[in-house]
C-alpha cells in the first residue's frame, strides 16, 4: 500500500480491506470496460479529434492549445453524442 495514503485507510473497527488492481488489468477484470465503455471511448475520441482537426487545420485557424482551452462545452456535447451512439449500437445489436 502506498505510504502516503496508509494512515487514512487503517480503520480496524470497520473491517474494510482496500485492494488495488494491478496495472493494465481493468479491461480483463471489469467486463464493462471491454464493451460499452470501450465503445463509448471510441465514439468520443472519434468525435473529439474530428472536431480538433476540422477547427485547427489550415492557415489562420486557432492553435490546438487555444482549441483545448475552449473545449469544456464541446466535451459535454461530445459525451452526449457518444452515449447516443453507444445506445443506438446496443439497441440494434439486441433486436
Amino acid at each position: 500500500m502506498p505510504q502516503d495514503i496508509q494512515p487514512h485507510l487503517i480503520r480496524p473497527d470497520l473491517k474494510v480491506y482496500v485492494k488495488f488492481f494491478p496495472p493494465n488489468t481493468t479491461s480483463i477484470l471489469q467486463p464493462m470496460d471491454q464493451g460499452v465503455i470501450a465503445n463509448f471511448k471510441a465514439y468520443y475520441h472519434r468525435c473529439t479529434f474530428s472536431q480538433l482537426i476540422h477547427e485547427t487545420d489550415g492557415e489562420g485557424r486557432q492553435s490546438m492549445r487555444e482549441w483545448w482551452k475552449s473545449y469544456i462545452m464541446k466535451a459535454i456535447h461530445n459525451i452526449e453524442e457518444a452515449w447516443k451512439e453507444v445506445k443506438e449500437f446496443y439497441e440494434r445489436s439486441v433486436t
